[in-house]
């Protein structure tokens, strides 16, 4: 009996241990600088068991500052705390036998000794999803060395750019560009022309904002593009200088970094330019039985440069409160000397010789102000921002032959624009945060028209073609959205935002002052459901507007080309659209997966009219005006689908393709003027990208775009394809890398393509331009850094609510 109670408590003892051995607990706390008392984000902890040196467990420090190390066995532990620029903490004894043990604060001490050019190298994905928005990381673009924003927009998923520079969002053009969440003057004229002048060095990473909340403008009926440019957050003197030269187009570009304490400096300025270049196009049109009516031919030689600079200050005052300002300049010129050749109707002959100078300079200042309230996430922002662009274009028309007299214009326009915003965030609870805000967007347009035809020597000024035109556009806005995590795996972000458009415009010339208002109520939701731990399932719905710029609403013609002219309409309404959005995304064993699928109804669609009409001039010849109205309803049904994947270690293959329909339901007044209404066009857009890592430092890639016609109301567009090659080596210990580029190799030459077609004629346009291109590249990064502060990130002015005038065809180039 004495032997059996003996093993009875033996065997209850075991199994006490067992049940000891086998409980586990988790370990929490907090990681702050001793000196500051500021969260040190993404600190090291790791965890050893008591008498040995092999890590047993281990974790990252989030955002704020807060560790948990879960499923820590019942025992006896030594807990190391690391992150650069401190030194290194040990607690060389704790002890878990709870279910949570937490040891509160952890302070480091800074470290007294500074880093001196060092590389920190941060292996981002290179797709990011978010709920309302897909982040493209562009740092790892090898072929994009040397260019420009163009050259990495083109390879953003969902994306696409056209040979003018023109940027669609899903097949839409209406989209909204921003620089770091902010506006640029420079967009106001001419996105092509302004992305130029941003280098591709320059871009960290595009965000492409699908799903807008309420918080956002409501302009851009397909969304938000937000750039933004490298930035580094650690204390020191740091930079980068990259460059470029080729056959085609030249660029520098540099940033300086200065942060110390409580004051931060970025800085940046770059040039682009490129050699001259030879362009030729012709332009056709006939009618049903084939007769000709009107043919136009020439050939241009231009040059083009522009620059950009910007400097930024951001200064700490303490803990709860952060003051802004940036101030950017920019300025692009484009000259052309060209000659053309117009016949009518196989009869009169004009012949003629044009140069051109084309520039504009603006500025952006823009001004935030951020407090922080003792509540977590409770803050107040306050912003404003002055933007001005002046554009400034003149040329000289000598006719050579006919009755036509020579002419000088000058066209000068100022786009003045003042924003003032307001943004309060409220934490309701752990899970949820109420936004809400108001804001005022005051443009002043202004465009003068000068035209003097030159007879023996003298200017004569024509008043019937110079004018003065002056444009009032004010919005008002306030919104509110609601970001809240229903549970563990779903989220849910909705808002309501309203804005007032008022809108007045007044000439010295005849027309007579109009005026317009409105105002629109926007809806927005998204929920999202995360499955697993790495796929994510999206669906949203926003309203959103287009309202047309002056481009679109400038009553006076344009009468330099003497047979393509163009008149604005300022009775246009602003479009409005609804978009629907289910997209799934999802990561398995090194495969990126994103798929969408989204419908778009929009209402009172604008888009360009051609009709055939009389010179006002009484010269008697036929012209073709282009002029613009709400067309009708565009009810479009896309698909894109991205895939990237590392079939070997050193090889990457990334793909998106994106088929979107177009189906245009004219209204009554323009569906006499096309034969393109009520069908439904299938189009597409599509690249393959390619990256190999080589040994000794060596990167190689390559890049191919194939994108399908776009669809018009009357007729097509150009289509763009492009094939690019690109291979950099990394010299001076990482520090720099130069690089060679190729775009095209065996097409010296493109020629693209647009058609009109409506009930009485059909036209047909072309221009062919350089396009094959060699270049090398060089980047050098240098500077000290300390990584003890890290400034505060505090929203500014996103203005993104215009319809933009498109570029050109024939005038910006690739």
């Amino acid at each position: 009996m004495k032997r059996l109670l003996f093993f009875a408590a033996l065997l209850l003892l075991n199994f006490q241990a067992i049940a000891q051995m086998v409980q586990k607990g988790t370990i929490t706390g907090m990681i702050i600088d001793s000196a500051t008392n500021k969260a040190i984000d993404y600190a090291t902890i790791t965890l050893f068991e008591e008498g040995k040196i092999k890590s047993i467990n281990g974790a990252l420090a989030d955002e704020k500052g807060k560790f948990s190390l879960k499923d820590v066995s019942y025992g006896n532990y030594r807990i190391v705390f690391d992150f650069l620029g401190y030194k290194q903490k040990e607690i060389t004894t704790i002890t878990i036998k709870s279910a949570v043990l937490n040891l509160g604060t952890i302070a480091l001490l800074p470290s007294n000794t500074s880093l001196s050019t060092v590389e920190i190298v941060a292996e981002k994905p290179l797709i990011e999803n978010k709920i309302d928005r897909l982040v493209y990381n562009a740092e790892k673009d090898v072929t994009a060395m040397g260019g420009n924003a163009t050259d990495v927009l083109r390879k953003v998923p969902l994306l696409s750019v056209d040979i003018d520079g023109n940027v669609s969002l899903r097949g839409d053009q209406n989209v909204k560009i921003l620089i770091n969440g902010k506006p640029s003057g420079a967009m106001s004229t001419n996105v092509g022309d302004a992305l130029k002048m941003i280098p591709a060095d320059q871009i960290s990473n595009v965000e492409v904002i699908t799903s807008p909340s309420a918080k956002y403008d409501g302009e851009g009926t397909s969304g938000i593009i937000n750039i933004i440019t490298k930035k580094k957050t650690v204390a020191g003197i740091n930079g980068s200088f990259s460059a470029g030269v080729g056959t085609r187009q030249n660029s520098t570009n540099a940033n300086l970094n200065i942060r110390k304490g409580k004051l931060g400096i970025v800085a940046n300025a770059g040039v682009n330019w490129m050699w001259p270049q030879i362009t030729t196009n012709t332009f056709s049109q006939v009618d049903k039985n084939g007769n000709s009516l009107l043919f136009q031919s020439g050939e241009n030689n231009t040059t083009r440069g522009g620059g950009r600079g910007s400097v930024g200050i951001d200064y700490d005052f303490d803990k709860k409160n952060l003051f802004t300002t940036t101030l950017t300049v920019n300025k692009f010129d484009m000259d052309f000397d060209g000659t053309s050749q117009s016949i009518f109707k196989n009869q009169s002959i004009l012949a003629s010789n044009k140069v051109q100078n084309t520039g504009s300079n603006g500025l952006d200042w823009s001004a935030g102000y951020t407090h922080k309230f003792d509540k977590e996430k409770q803050e107040l922002i306050f912003a404003g921002q002055f933007s001005r662009n002046e554009s400034n274009t003149n040329y000289t028309t000598l006719y050579t032959n006919g009755d036509r007299m020579n002419e000088y214009g000058l066209n000068k326009g100022i786009n003045d624009e003042l924003t003032f915003q307001v943004d309060y965030v409220q934490p309701l609870k752990k899970t949820a945060t109420l936004e809400f805000g108001a804001k005022t967007i005051l443009r002043d347009i202004n465009s003068n028209v000068l035209l003097e035809e030159i007879k023996d020597g003298a200017y004569v000024l024509n008043q019937d073609r110079s004018y003065n035109f002056n444009y009032h556009q004010d919005v008002m806005a306030t919104y509110t959205s609601l970001n809240i995590q229903l549970s563990k795996n779903y989220q849910l972000m909705a808002g309501l935002r309203a804005e007032q458009t008022l809108i007045n415009g007044e000439s010295a010339g005849s027309l007579q002052a109009f005026k317009n208002e409105y105002l629109n109520i926007l809806p927005s939701a998204i929920i999202s459901r995360k499955i697993g731990r790495m796929s994510s399932l999206k669906l949203s719905y926003n309203q959103r507007i287009q309202r047309p710029s002056l481009f679109y609403l400038n009553p006076f013609r344009n009468t330099s080309d003497p047979v393509n002219q163009s008149q604005g309409n300022p009775t246009l309404k602003p479009e409005l659209a609804h978009n629907f959005e289910l997209a799934y995304a999802t990561f398995y064993k090194g495969m990126v997966l994103n798929t969408s699928v989204y419908y778009r109804l929009t209402n009172d669609v604008i888009e360009s009219l051609f009709t055939n009409q009389t010179n006002p001039d009484g010269s008697g010849q036929p012209i073709v005006l282009q002029s613009f109205d709400n067309i009708g309803r565009n009810k479009s049904l896309g698909l894109n689908i991205f895939a990237s994947i590392s079939p070997i270690k050193p090889l990457t293959l990334r793909s998106n393709l994106s088929l979107f329909t177009y189906s245009i339901q004219a209204n009554k007044v323009s569906d006499n003027l096309s034969t393109q209404t009520d069908q439904t066009f299938l189009m597409y857009r599509a690249f393959v990208n390619a990256s190999y890592v080589i040994k000794a430092g060596f990167t190689a890639e390559t890049f191919f775009i194939l994108n399908a016609p776009k669809r018009t109301f009357q007729g097509t567009s150009p289509s763009f394809n492009m094939w690019s090659l690109g291979l950099k080596k990394e010299v001076f210990n990482k520090k720099a890398s130069i690089g060679l580029n190729i775009l095209d190799p065996f097409n010296e030459t493109k020629t693209f393509k647009s058609e009109v077609f409506t009930p009485n004629y059909n036209q047909k346009s072309s221009f062919a331009v350089p396009f094959r291109s060699f270049g090398l590249t060089f980047s050098w990064n240098f500077g000290k850094m300390n990584f003890k502060d890290a400034p505060r990130k505090g929203r500014g002015i996103k203005n993104d609510d215009q319809k933009k005038e498109e570029a050109q065809q024939g005038t910006v180039t690739q």
